[in-house]
């Protein structure tokens, strides 16, 4: 009798081991003619699903199995990704602990129709004025990224597929001409025939990007970011399959698209948004960038006034080539920062005002000397908290344990998790109607700097005045084209922006973001009033910052007023070493969530306990990785959209017995079977 293996082989010429994404499977068999290789899309048919599914093909082999297969149809574009995309899309799995299909699907065109036969590498016009000499520094700075760009050659032989690390982090601050930098050392991987992969952390940071580049290189860019449509998105695509395309710009995703590059650019690398949060995989950017060097023979260059402590880290240790530029171009001084004393202020003026007399006076001064000024407030809507005049709660959203935010624009409030809205007039849960507005937001900030200095031109940024396709761009070409004079706006005003006629910088409610129970609270709040500050002051001298705070003798903030990055990354990494955080460390969070709170306590409890001695185990009969285990614990919103989440960290002295630890304890079958109905996300790097 003719076994099930005979038939398959006679059927089909081999086994395709495909991946399907928008799934949480591995890879699935598929029965395929001869012209299907690994790097292949094909077309398979799946129970339950009407429609055939896109798939990619991962592996061809002979070892037919003992069970009827289904075919796999080439996709008509004939398109073979290469084995380089693949090993990515499989390391990120790896790394970051999830699925092949979920990382897919981040990796992952949903329609690629027609992904070949489209021309690439359009030329256009140098438009750029004469470009400005560099100054000694930045000379300096590319001269020494110029001669990484080639790989040395190893003084010791290497794993086959894997070469000498080239990194560089380039410390320069707010203002000093990073940018400037980059574009000589991108002509110059021009010239040598090399790709480039320029990232920035915003999508409205990708328009005076790109037109900056093009204008200097003469060359298209382009771009890839989660806000392009279907067809945009398509079209991208099509470029960067042809192998003549030498230059792509994007935000976090462009890391992972099908772009092979040799040279790889991450401006403003300290920036929250290169991390990506969900869905999986929730990867990192700088560690994604850091494998395709390794790997690869990329040379990584991360840019920053504000690096993060783990690249900081890694280039005082020496792991990256550490490049500083400590002044601005033409000579022009770091703007004056002046600390305004809020306990004192309140006590001189109504408390409900949000702006000091110093702030308005040299608001006032600023729009009458013909100069721009941007205002910093980081809390979106009018009031933060709607208070009931009875029993004294705040009012909180029915599906998140969080308070509401009443936003004027719509006249409702808001909660700022899940995004639903209620009548602002909407009863409290004890039966009462009286209640009361407190807190401050940017729409309020808006109305006193309209009253009281009525020739501002205020143009507000926040995500409440930015939706839509195209928005940010609109808005922020109308503010450098000075049809406005005020830009106030929520932390995006910070991020990466050259505004000429900007002269002064004013932060309000400076506090926010102090003292938040994350390890990383006082590394961002330290980024951020440095980096706003940053934009003041850029073209024109007698420059000023002046930040409103409550506690002006918190040390992160004294660090920032004085633009001593050194001083703040000392004293910080040494509060990381004490308590074992990153970069002394690495770590995860385990996230758990589900609707019945008393499955989820249990299943956190018995996590927290199989990670323990996991941690134990790895330990035993050899040199111990620290590793340690908290919670669980309630995260910030201990309930969002009705489903309660509890939070396990755990921090491991090395990567690998992490990832070991966290995998043996999520395997347990114990765990599996308490954790049933419990949704469980892995947050590496977090």
């Amino acid at each position: 009798m003719e076994t099930a293996e005979a038939k398959a082989a006679e059927n089909y010429f081999a086994i395709a081991d495909v991946c399907i994404p928008n799934t949480v499977l591995e890879t699935l068999s598929f029965g395929v003619n001869e012209n299907i290789k690994a790097g292949s899309l094909v077309w398979v048919s799946l129970r339950g699903r009407k429609k055939p599914s896109l798939a990619l093909v991962f592996a061809v082999h002979k070892n037919f199995p003992n069970f009827k297969l289904k075919p796999a149809i080439a996709h008509e574009s004939n398109h073979v990704f290469s084995e380089r995309y693949l090993e990515t899309i499989r390391w990120c799995a790896s790394y970051y602990m999830c699925s092949l299909g979920e990382a897919l699907t981040a990796f992952h065109l949903s329609e690629p129709k027609r992904l070949a036969g489209v021309a690439a590498g359009e030329s256009c016009k140098a438009n750029m004025p004469t470009a400005p000499l560099l100054t000694c520094e930045q000379q300096k700075a590319l001269d020494i990224l110029t001669t990484l760009l080639l790989p040395t050659p190893p003084s010791a032989p290497l794993p086959r597929g894997e070469y000498n690390f080239r990194g560089a982090l380039l410390h320069g601050v707010t203002g000093s001409g990073k940018t400037r930098v980059y574009l000589e050392l991108v002509r110059k991987a021009l010239d040598l025939g090399m790709k480039t992969l320029i990232l920035v952390p915003e999508i409205n940071l990708t328009p005076q990007t790109k037109k900056r580049f093009e204008d200097f290189l003469g060359q298209k860019i382009p771009i890839l970011h989660s806000k392009l449509g279907a067809k945009e998105k398509r079209e991208t695509w099509q470029k960067l399959l042809q192998p003549h395309t030498p230059i792509l710009m994007g935000t976090r995703s462009a890391i992972l698209a099908p772009f092979e590059p040799e040279l790889i650019i991450i401006d403003e690398e300290h920036d929250a948004s290169y991390k990506q949060q969900d869905p999986a995989p929730r990867y990192n950017v700088r560690e994604m960038a850091f494998h395709i060097g390794h790997k690869y023979g990329a040379l990584v260059v991360l840019g920053s006034a504000t690096p993060c402590m783990e690249t900081y880290n890694h280039a005082k240790n020496g792991n990256l080539k550490l490049i500083e530029m400590k002044s601005r171009p033409g000579g022009l001084p770091l703007p004056k920062v002046l600390v305004v004393d809020m306990k004192e202020q309140r006590k001189k003026q109504d408390k409900d005002l949000m702006l000091s007399p110093v702030l308005r006076d040299a608001l006032a001064k600023t729009i009458s000397g013909g100069n721009q000024a941007i205002i910093l407030l980081n809390r979106r809507g009018h009031s933060t908290s709607r208070i009931c005049e009875e029993c004294g709660e705040p009012l909180e959203c029915k599906d998140c344990k969080v308070s509401l935010v009443y936003h004027k624009q719509y006249n409702r409030l808001m909660c700022h998790y899940c995004g639903r809205l209620y009548p602002q007039s909407m009863p409290c849960g004890c039966g009462s109607d009286n209640f009361v507005f407190l807190g401050s937001g940017i729409e309020k900030a808006e109305e006193e700097i309209k009253e009281w200095l009525p020739s501002a031109k205020v143009l507000r940024l926040d995500s409440d005045t930015t939706q839509g396709i195209g928005k940010i761009e609109k808005l922020l070409h109308k503010f450098r084209d000075k049809e406005y004079n005020v830009l106030l706006g929520t932390q995006m005003v910070a991020k990466g922006h050259d505004f000429p006629n900007v002269s002064l910088v004013g932060i309000l409610c400076a506090d926010i973001g102090s003292g938040l129970p994350d390890f990383r609270a006082n590394e961002r709040y330290f980024q951020l009033l440095t980096q706003v500050a940053g934009r003041a002051g850029r073209f024109l001298e007698n420059s000023q910052v002046i930040i409103q705070s409550f506690c002006p003798e918190n040390p992160v903030m004294q660090f920032a007023i004085t633009h001593d990055y050194l001083g703040f990354a000392k004293w910080e990494l040494t509060e990381r070493q004490e308590a074992f955080y990153p970069p002394f460390c690495k770590i995860a969070q385990i996230k758990l969530q589900a609707k019945d709170k008393g499955k989820l306590e249990k299943a956190a409890g018995f996590l927290a306990e199989v990670l323990g001695q996991a941690a134990r185990d790895a330990e035993r009969g050899r040199a111990p990785a620290r590793t340690v285990v908290l919670g669980p614990v309630e995260p910030f919103a201990a309930v969002v959209q009705k489903k309660h989440r509890l939070c396990v960290m755990v921090k491991c002295g090395n990567s690998a017995d992490l990832k070991n630890c966290i995998k043996k304890a999520l395997e347990n079958s114990g765990f599996k079977k308490t954790a049933k109905g419990v949704e469980v996300r892995v947050d590496r790097d977090a």
